[in-house]
């Protein structure tokens, strides 16, 4: 029985498309398909039904999933072991982190890291969502949370915060609000609702405005703050960004703002490798000494 089409079992029954699989696992699509049709004739039984809304698990499918899922977590710890015991200065280092500090921050910070060390590449994952170090999708993460899962190692690295700005050309066109309720009569621009870690945030300051005036929202940081310069209306930005635009104003300083706390997380099977750990306390050092920028 060939490992790489249980793997594919797995993503596909997790993600519910071949598609969505073979970008998880980094193969053609076609290869995916093929590979658990081989599989389903060895075992001479179907393991999904096909139909227009995605890939499902029959009855077979859904018995041998669960087997399946604890091979594939056995073989990633045993990879994250081998991992952890290398102690060479060379090879690529994945690091996933948000699109304010992945672009505006990291790319001059990198520069000093391959100075410092000149035989590792570093892989960059810009998300604005956690991805799962588990599954070593990546070996070090900058999150905004603490994480919750088990087996992680977790190092606060500085704060970051996120405050209320407008564009010069709107505050020309609709006025500067000065107290709160004067938000009723101004639009905003929202987080995307599947961005559930700034969900009572959200929350909180969407209350502040009327909810017909909410008219634009995204799951991107940098849209957002091209949007709010483009006058559609006011937004909650990262400050190390929209405090480099000129066009930029902060609205009602020190009084709508919020903080998260950054930090630098990656798996405890691979916190030793010597690479992992290079980027890790190059990262948590590097964060630390911009602290004040960080927070505007």
């Amino acid at each position: 029985m060939d490992w790489r089409a249980l793997q594919d079992v797995v993503a596909v029954a997790e993600t519910g498309s071949l598609s969505a699989a073979s970008l998880r696992l980094n193969v053609s699509q076609p290869t995916v398909g093929r590979r658990i049709e081989q599989l389903e004739q060895q075992l001479g039984a179907v393991l999904f039904t096909r139909t227009a809304q995605g890939l499902f698990l029959t009855e077979l499918g859904e018995s041998i999933i669960q087997n399946a899922q604890r091979m594939q977590e056995e073989a990633l710890a045993i990879e994250r072991l081998a991992t952890g015991a290398n102690q060479q200065l060379q090879g690529t280092v994945r690091l996933s982190l948000i699109e304010d500090l992945g672009i505006f921050w990291l790319p001059k910070k990198l520069a000093q890291f391959h100075q410092l060390y000149p035989h590792l590449s570093v892989e960059v994952n810009i998300d604005n969502k956690n991805i799962n170090l588990l599954r070593r999708e990546a070996d070090v993460a900058v999150r905004l949370a603490r994480p919750e899962q088990p087996d992680l190692v977790c190092r606060k690295a500085g704060r970051f915060r996120m405050a209320l700005y407008a564009s010069t050309e709107y505050l020309e066109q609709l006025g500067t609000p000065v107290r709160f309720s004067d938000l009723k009569k101004h639009y905003h621009i929202g987080f995307d609702t599947a961005m559930m870690g700034y969900s009572q945030q959200r929350k909180k300051l969407e209350s502040l405005f009327a909810i017909e005036n909410i008219r634009h929202r995204s799951n991107s940081h940098m849209e957002m703050i091209e949007a709010t310069r483009a006058g559609i209306g006011c937004s909650l930005l990262s400050c190390l960004v929209a405090d480099a635009h000129e066009d930029l104003h902060q609205l009602y300083p020190g009084k709508i703002y919020h903080d998260w706390d950054i930090w630098l997380v990656t798996h405890s099977d691979i916190h030793k490798n010597a690479s992992i750990r290079a980027i890790f306390d190059f990262l948590v050092d590097a964060l630390e000494e911009d602290a004040r920028r960080l927070t505007g």
